[in-house]
């Protein structure tokens, strides 16, 4: 029987990600014909998922999916060994378009399922499906009619049954779980600075940065894409480390943040102890990631390979 820990996830703006591959970012009036297109289901919650199950997790999946396209995602649990208890709830999961070129790349997230009632679907019903867990990671964006307060009192109602809980998510409602003391955060450098109100440009920056979470969260992954990612725990002594990441082909920058989180997670629980190993293979996952079109999952060989790349450096 696998020792590893349990997850749930809850993803409540589940998205099916298109990734189009064109010949030049379109000008006005272009008429844009792609290269080539791939779909894949995915949404954080269930990017995380996918990554946990691989890496042998026992995975719950729960949150809401809409019952219009939910075969694609269906499909992604069955074939990840996801347990999947989301809520069924009416209408289509949203579909967010990647554009990529020789140029760059452009990304458009739709907002998730604008018609929601508050019948379709219940905090304790959500939660419910999570008490089996040993850690929870609530990551995502809201749908608009979903109070910001959800994940923070997702949090608390966590902690008295004595699940620690991981928070991935932006604006309001990421300001609103930090009050609530997750275990652990992960903004990237834009969320951050929108929510302390900072501009993050110098090494230092970031540091203060870690430091000021810190008073309000135990544990803090801080990702800058192609410059890396910044790591602070307290049990680290509140140091702040930062780790390079790897030079690869970026492809598609879809679940790369995801992936970092979940490679993290993958290490840092149940022991809750940050070492340079796990600092590594989280800016590893987080750059594989990149080389695939949308969710899909980079091979470990890859992870592996690129982990020994990676540099980490404490921030005095």
């Amino acid at each position: 029987m696998s020792t590893l820990p349990a997850f749930a996830t809850v993803t409540l703006s589940p998205a099916v990600d298109v990734t189009l591959t064109c010949h030049a970012f379109p000008q006005p009036g272009n008429v844009i014909t792609s290269l080539a297109e791939v779909e894949t289901a995915g949404g954080k919650g269930l990017n995380v998922a996918q990554w946990l199950a691989t890496r042998g997790h026992c995975v719950v999946a729960a949150g809401l999916l809409g019952r219009d396209n939910a075969m694609p995602f269906e499909t992604l649990m069955d074939v990840s060994g996801i347990q999947d208890v989301l809520l069924r709830v009416p209408g289509s999961n949203r579909r967010n378009v990647m554009m990529t070129s020789p140029q760059g790349m452009f990304k458009l997230n739709r907002s998730a399922f604008p018609d929601l009632c508050s019948s379709d679907w219940s905090i304790e019903r959500v939660l419910k499906a999570c008490l089996s867990a040993s850690v929870c990671v609530l990551a995502g964006s809201l749908p608009a009619s979903i109070p910001a307060t959800v994940y923070a009192e997702m949090i608390v109602r966590l902690r008295e049954v004595g699940i620690p809980a991981v928070l991935d998510t932006s604006g309001l409602a990421l300001r609103r779980g930090l009050e609530a003391s997750p275990a652990l955060i992960k903004p990237n450098r834009l969320e951050c600075e929108q929510l302390l109100g900072v501009s993050l440009r110098q090494p230092n920056d970031f540091r203060e940065a870690c430091l000021k979470l810190l008073e309000q969260v135990p544990c803090v992954v801080l990702s800058d894409g192609a410059n890396g990612c910044w790591f602070a725990d307290r049990l680290a002594g509140g140091r702040v480390f930062h780790g390079s990441a790897p030079d690869v082909t970026v492809v598609d920058t879809t679940a790369a943040g995801d992936s970092l989180l979940a490679e993290f997670c993958h290490f840092y629980f149940p022991a809750c102890v940050m070492d340079e190993a796990m600092m590594r293979f989280a800016c590893a996952a987080g750059a594989a990631a990149t080389t695939t079109p949308g969710a899909l999952t980079p091979p470990m060989a890859l992870v592996s390979r690129l982990a020994s790349t990676v540099r980490v450096m404490p921030m005095v």
